[in-house]
């Protein structure tokens, strides 16, 4: 079986974002760029452009006068979130010839940007400083999945067989065939990618927090939390019991209370609605 750090370098195009991307970064790591100069990179991919203006006219940042130019963005939004914007606009668009029998990448996209605005949301109620980077980690938790998909087509084929005939969890199943499972797979992605530690440290260790860093942890325990409530309480996952419940040690893990779970909800709703036909188009 191939070992993770071999799956992930082996796959270069497939499993690597877009060119602009890097430019767009590097223009922003300089210390001597200035806004106009980034604004210019990105000008140069008018698919990009598009998405970027399109994304900040939206009600999903809520801004009361037109955005017509990047250079205007950018002032407007910032160095950190231009960094999770650009990288939300072309992750996206970075796997295809995924067998449509192992995965519906539509629902796939949707589940990951549920999760996103649900990470999103909860990151406000906890006060975090960059709400930005929690979006980003919920709209890539699952990318390992794709990687695996492509690369283990016939190994991926009996773990979902597995995981459904035995109702058994899919990263179990996973780990079991593989030795590995696709959190894991996720984080390794995004660190081949040079993304911030946070996100990459958050990401594969999602589905157990507990083993997460002490560093990282509250990340870990956030995106865990966002993961939950699409699972439970938006795809409803099949393998649940009909009684089954987030626990109370992950909302306190996190200092919420369950009871914020429906404004959660709404808010998460609203703002899915706001960013799916621009990011998902």
């Amino acid at each position: 079986m191939i070992e993770l750090d071999k799956l992930v370098a082996k796959n270069k195009k497939l499993g690597s974002l877009p060119e602009v991307v890097h430019r767009v970064f590097a223009a922003m790591d300089d210390p001597n760029s200035t806004a106009t100069q980034i604004g210019k990179v990105i000008n140069e991919d008018p698919a990009l452009t598009g998405r970027l203006l399109k994304l900040v006219n939206s009600p999903f940042y809520g801004f009361r006068s037109k955005i017509d130019t990047v250079f205007r963005a950018i002032a407007l939004i910032g160095h950190n979130e231009l960094r999770s914007v650009v990288l939300a606009t072309s992750a996206l668009k970075v796997f295809t010839g995924i067998p449509s029998e192992l995965v519906n990448m539509s629902l796939f996209w949707k589940r990951s940007l549920y999760t996103a605005v649900v990470a999103r949301v909860l990151a406000a109620y906890r006060r975090e400083k960059e709400i930005e980077r929690f979006f980003i980690a919920g709209l890539l938790h699952d990318l390992g999945s794709l990687l695996l998909y492509l690369e283990l087509p016939d190994e991926m084929t009996r773990v979902l067989a597995r995981s459904q005939d035995e109702k058994m969890v899919l990263s179990d199943a996973e780990k079991e065939e593989l030795g590995y499972d696709h959190a894991e797979v996720s984080g390794a992605l995004l660190k081949s990618w040079n993304l911030p530690p946070i996100l990459c440290e958050a990401v594969r260790y999602h589905l157990y927090p507990e083993k997460a860093s002490n560093e990282y942890r509250d990340a870990a325990n956030l995106l865990n939390l966002a993961w939950q409530i699409v699972r439970y309480h938006i795809e409803r996952d099949p393998l649940l019991a009909e009684d089954a419940e987030i626990s109370e040690a992950i909302w306190q893990a996190n200092n919420l209370q369950p009871d914020v779970l429906d404004q959660i909800l709404e808010k998460a709703a609203q703002q899915y609605e706001a960013s799916q036909d621009i990011l998902l188009s």
